[in-house]
């Protein structure tokens, strides 16, 4: 089974996400989820969990997932990487290499 990293940004077009993984899924990938905070105020964790039937990623600092440092894992094992909406922030944070949150680290680790 091909895995695909979802990564959702804080945007409008936040909830197309939900019909993404929707879509992703009825084309056989499996998908890994990962909320920005922004992007919470947009769809919610749950939403996101009963679709993907996945943990949904939130946090760079999780101690149970950054001592197996999670960042580094989730990238590897993702065939496909799709951020969705890419927002401005999340382009500028890529452009001047910043990681300061999970979607931004997976992204640098990709």
């Amino acid at each position: 089974m091909k895995r695909l990293l979802l990564i959702i940004t804080g945007g409008i077009a936040a909830y197309k996400a939900l019909e993404l993984i929707r879509l992703a899924t009825k084309a056989g990938f499996g998908v890994s989820a990962v909320l920005t905070e922004a992007a919470r105020h947009f769809v919610t964790p749950l939403s996101v969990q009963a679709l993907t039937g996945e943990k949904v990623h939130l946090d760079l600092f999780s101690l149970t997932d950054e001592s197996e440092m999670g960042h580094i894992e989730l990238s590897r094992a993702a065939d496909l990487v799709v951020v969705a909406p890419a927002t401005a922030d999340i382009l500028a944070k890529m452009a001047a290499g910043l990681g300061d949150d999970l979607a931004s680290t997976l992204l640098l680790a990709t």
